[in-house]
């Protein structure tokens, strides 16, 4: 449900005028971008995705639950996502597509990454390819391809950065929809599912925040829709979410350096969404609520606290470095941290 919010991504894109040479989607992203790779006007992949609805694309296996238990691979039918995808996506291969589409998917067998429309991985059938990328741990049957199984490259990579640079672009636009409790926290459950996907949203969130580090720069536009509080499977406001891409959009890229002056004023004045500029992170730390455990400063790598003392300090109270991680707010483990502007 939450990548719903690329599509309107794309829309803020076309509305301002803003082209893309190549597309690189990670799970639900893959699906999305094989579309607009594909030469799908924005309005068609609106129209394609909001006909997506959990009762016709995830069903449980139940017959293997009967016949298995515990050994069944998934908890929902590989074939029937397979089928939607097959609707739901018209071109058969990467050579088709109109401009140069890649995705990821992770081997189970030795955790290695794999980006389908490289060299050596190009041939393989893009509805393979995309099943590969979308295919949920637990939710979904891995794909089995050459003797190893393949699945969501969000375990590994959810925003891939380090292969998007590989490309050697003059920019990159960046999605990054892991759930951030620093936005809203997150409707957690102590059920079995509840947790096993908290669990590896929690892992994502912490790769997503390495990745940021290492790799993002000013040549880097990093667009973070405020995605997280919704439910995985619900998909009854698919226009609503795709509204929250889009005025997300709007904002980082009237702001940021590298991209605002792409963009005319006369469009920008133009928008229906109130623009504000977003080239600063606002940092506050309440001093009631810091024991001075030195996490911040441990975590930022943009050096924004100084934890030396009985309470930690903020030395960069609009952080124009920052690389909106979120990593400080969510290790206090008093909740002491919150950021502003994002």
């Amino acid at each position: 449900m939450r990548g719903m919010a690329h599509v309107g991504i794309l829309r803020a894109m076309q509305t301002l005028g803003l082209e893309y040479d190549a597309i690189v989607g990670t799970s639900i992203g893959s699906l999305v971008g094989a579309m607009a790779a594909g030469g799908a006007t924005v309005d068609e992949i609106e129209e394609t995705v909001s006909k997506v609805q959990k009762e016709n694309t995830f069903r449980l296996n139940f017959l293997k639950f009967l016949l298995k238990g515990m050994r069944t691979p998934s908890v929902y039918s590989g074939d029937t996502f397979r089928e939607r995808l097959d609707e739901l996506v018209k071109h058969r291969s990467f050579a088709e597509l109109k401009v140069p589409f890649y995705c990821n998917a992770v081997r189970l067998e030795d955790g290695g990454s794999v980006f389908f429309g490289t060299p050596g991985f190009d041939e393989v059938p893009l509805l393979d390819a995309l099943y590969a990328s979308c295919c949920l741990p637990g939710v979904f049957e891995p794909w089995q391809h050459d003797g190893f199984h393949y699945m969501d490259g969000g375990i590994t990579d959810a925003v891939p950065l380090r292969f998007a640079k590989s490309l050697q672009p003059d920019l990159i636009i960046a999605v990054d929809l892991t759930v951030k409790a620093t936005f809203k926290a997150p409707n957690y459950k102590s059920r079995v599912l509840s947790t096993l996907y908290r669990s590896f949203e929690i892992a994502e969130e912490v790769l997503v925040e390495n990745a940021l580090h290492m790799h993002a720069d000013q040549n880097t536009v990093l667009i973070q829709p405020k995605v997280g509080h919704l439910h995985r499977f619900d998909f009854d406001d698919v226009a609503g979410v795709i509204k929250m891409g889009e005025e997300e959009a709007y904002k980082v890229f009237t702001s940021h350096a590298a991209t605002r002056g792409l963009v005319t004023q006369e469009v920008v004045d133009g928008l229906s969404c109130p623009v504000q500029p977003r080239d600063f992170v606002s940092i506050h730390l309440d001093p009631a609520r810091c024991v001075g455990c030195g996490m911040c400063e441990m975590v930022c790598e943009t050096e924004a606290f100084w934890a030396q003392g009985e309470k930690a300090t903020v030395r960069k109270l609009s952080n124009y470095e920052c690389t909106r991680d979120h990593a400080c707010a969510r290790n206090c483990p008093t909740d002491a941290i919150s950021l502003g502007n994002l």
